[in-house]
């Protein structure tokens, strides 16, 4: 029986203990992480505005589509 708690209480200790050292070692960004979480900061920007170019353009051709039947030619 004390050789049971004994395994079980040495197991918790080596746990605690990696879950300890492996604390610091993802406690903050490094420059690295940085570097690359800016990278997606500034793709997802550049996707915002070519997805909103291309509403624009299709915008732009509905209406001009609409000016050019108003003006009875085909578009």
């Amino acid at each position: 029986m004390k050789n049971t708690y004994t395994n079980k209480l040495t197991l918790t200790v080596v746990l605690a203990s990696f879950a300890f050292l492996s604390l610091p070692a993802s406690a903050g960004k490094d420059d690295i992480q940085s570097r690359m979480t800016l990278q997606v900061y500034q793709l997802q920007q550049q996707a915002k505005v070519a997805q909103a170019s291309k509403q624009d353009s299709a915008t732009n051709k509905v209406v001009e589509c609409k000016r050019l039947l108003a003006q009875g030619k085909k578009c």
